[in-house]
């Protein structure tokens, strides 16, 4: 994924597509207001050509027929979306992919942290929000919104070097712990 720093700003991003931004910025899962009277109609889908969240029966109106659709899940009560899906739109390969119900995903947002592991020395963390991963040899970012914010960090640092570089010090300088231990261990009194 290479950008060319030259760009105006007038001109489109080459590997993030206009409609990325706000689809980020959605809100999915919630109940449809078209179609409040119908149970299930969670907004699920969401169509890139009308920059809309939609639920199952939006779909089955037809007008959305010729446009292009994602289909919205939820991994750890956050939003992903099917890896084979948004490849077709994005550049996918330094995301690292999710397997929910069979099928590889990538999370919209970052998923929770689990536990302190990113604090330790070394551990291999995604570049913007520090989340642990898998396989850090392939991977370098652990959704679609840090690798966008990411991409646009690059762009507005125009000559001030590659965020591959940034991330390399930033893996090799030590991380101090959050909280002071807890001190000495004593014993109990004897009474």
């Amino acid at each position: 994924m290479t950008i060319s720093l030259q760009e105006s700003s007038e001109e489109p991003r080459k590997n993030i597509p206009a409609w990325v931004g706000p689809f980020l910025k959605r809100i999915f899962f919630g109940p449809c207001l078209v179609h409040d009277e119908v149970q299930k109609n969670e907004l699920n889908r969401y169509c890139i050509t009308c920059d809309l969240a939609l639920c199952r029966y939006c779909i089955s109106t037809g007008k959305h027929d010729d446009h292009s659709l994602l289909k919205i899940y939820r991994h750890v009560y956050k939003d992903v979306v099917p890896l084979e899906e948004m490849e077709y739109h994005i550049d996918c390969s330094k995301i690292q992919p999710y397997k929910c119900n069979k099928k590889w995903v990538i999370a919209l947002n970052p998923l929770p942290h689990c536990g302190s592991g990113s604090l330790i020395f070394g551990d291999p963390t995604c570049y913007i929000c520090h989340r642990r991963l898998n396989d850090p040899g392939q991977y370098r970012f652990c959704c679609i919104a840090c690798q966008v914010e990411a991409i646009w960090r690059k762009e507005n640092a125009a000559g001030l070097g590659a965020i591959d570089e940034a991330a390399e010090v930033t893996q090799n300088v030590e991380m101090k712990r959050k909280r002071r231990r807890k001190g000495i261990p004593r014993r109990a009194p004897f009474y």
